[in-house]
């Protein structure tokens, strides 16, 4: 039987690094792993929640002539020609319904010119400055020390600005005020203190990261998209970021049919054995109707 390893794991101290960096006391070490988790789970939930209650208002607030414009200056001369011309005979079909009352069926069902022109979405915004959080770094300084220090580095696509400014920054500190890692395992009268960087990850592609291709595939699966296609879709993203190989597989009641089973893709190179290979793996679970899947992702870049 072969054992498997994370790939991760296997390459510490090669080409991967520790997400958390700290020393602790053998009696206190548990609690320090549980604690590092809670950090990770609120801050990871707490700025999703608020780029979702941030959406809201910028859709009240953009008009859709707004976004309009914003759209059009995206577009090369020959896509805005298209849209034009489009647009030209749109008018020239409202017209002729407007004349021909009887034949509105007919026009319906026939024009394919409703639908919205080369790179304008159907309903859509501007880039908020978000792209998933890649990773959360955990740094602990002095364990016995009357004021504990801790260092938490977010990791992300495009930072989100918005996070710290005005009153979403005041409710940010509130909140991290209430929860348990403020204040140090040790019993002392000194709250900790806490500083939280927000870092651009620009050194590799977006989408050549697995959290955010799990996330991707989650949301297309919730929407009952066929995982077939989903798997194929995620593959091709990949490949496009110039990754030498990827694998993606699932597990569970697929298609919402009785019996579980395991479906896979793979595409290019996967040497799993080579350590100084760098590797990249992710698994996550997804909340389906049916029940819950289990995904993992494996990425080949060098």
């Amino acid at each position: 039987m072969g054992q498997k390893t994370n790939p991760l794991c296997l390459r510490l101290g090669t080409t991967h690094s520790h997400h958390s960096v700290w020393f602790e006391e053998p009696k206190k070490y548990s609690t320090s792993i549980q604690e590092d988790r809670k950090i990770r789970n609120f801050f990871k939930n707490y700025i999703q929640k608020k780029i979702k209650e941030f959406l809201k208002i910028a859709k009240k607030e953009y008009s859709q002539t707004e976004l309009q414009e914003y759209y059009l200056k995206q577009l090369t001369q020959e896509e805005l020609q298209e849209y034009y011309l489009r647009q030209l005979k749109l008018k020239q079909l409202k017209q002729k319904k407007k004349k021909n009352k009887k034949k509105k069926k007919h026009y319906l069902k026939k024009s394919k010119l409703s639908r919205p022109p080369l790179g304008l979405p159907p309903s859509g915004l501007p880039p908020l400055g978000f792209e998933g959080i890649i990773r959360i770094q955990i740094e602990k300084q002095g364990v016995r020390a009357k004021k504990t220090f801790v260092r938490i580095i977010i990791y992300s696509g495009l930072v989100p600005k918005f996070l710290l400014k005005g009153e979403t920054l005041k409710d940010f500190k509130e909140n991290i005020e209430k929860q348990e890692f403020f204040y140090s395992i040790y019993p002392t009268k000194y709250p900790r203190r806490l500083r939280i960087q927000l870092v651009e990850y620009a050194e590799e592609p977006l989408y050549s990261h697995p959290n955010l291709i799990a996330e991707f595939i989650a949301l297309q699966l919730k929407h009952r998209v066929p995982f077939r296609k989903t798997m194929k879709k995620a593959i091709d993203i990949t490949k496009s970021t110039g990754i030498k190989g990827i694998k993606i597989q699932l597990a569970g009641r697929l298609d919402g049919k009785d019996i579980a089973r395991k479906e896979s893709k793979r595409n290019g190179k996967l040497p799993l054995q080579i350590i100084c290979t760098k590797m990249d793996y992710y698994s996550h679970t997804i909340q389906a109707v049916y029940g819950v899947l289990g995904l993992k992702i494996w990425i080949f870049r060098k």
